[in-house]
């Protein structure tokens, strides 16, 4: 998993967790602890494909725009994937060469592999994820306001 994939989520489930509530981006900068430049820029992402609403101005801030439960993780994490796990490039060495005929396997293990992890997060929602949260040790969501945060700790 890269970070930018944790960044994202962390965002969508904080501002899940507040639902009725704008956040700035500085106000998730701080809880989430991400610098706020990074914090931006993927908000414009996010923003751009629907996950979020801006308002700017004195009362402004981001909210979540679309249901935490119609949010899954493999939507999350085919908009900041661009490609395929690091399947490696094919050797230059003809058919029949060592090398080759392991990233032949390589490719088809990765290629299975993302397959099988994109059949489980589309499982798994914001919400889903969120409602384990709350039964779990945190009790109340609202603790990730306090300093010993989990999100992005």
């Amino acid at each position: 998993m890269n970070s930018e994939l944790s960044v994202v989520i962390y965002i969508l489930v904080l501002l899940s967790s507040h639902e009725n509530e704008k956040l700035t981006s500085t106000q998730i900068s701080e809880r989430i602890r991400v610098n706020p430049a990074r914090i931006r820029r993927v908000l414009s992402s996010i923003k751009k494909v629907g996950y979020v609403k801006a308002k700017e101005g004195i009362d402004g801030g981001y909210v979540l725009s679309k249901d935490p439960y119609e949010i899954t993780l493999k939507d999350v994490y085919t908009l900041v994937s661009s490609k395929p796990l690091q399947i490696p490039k094919p050797s230059i060495m003809k058919k029949g060469n060592l090398t080759a005929e392991v990233d032949i396997q390589l490719a088809n293990i990765f290629i299975e592999s993302e397959q099988q992890l994109m059949h489980q997060l589309e499982k798994i929602t914001l919400g889903s994820m969120l409602h384990v949260m709350k039964e779990c040790a945190l009790g109340n969501v609202e603790s990730f306001d306090d300093e010993e945060e989990i999100i992005g700790g």
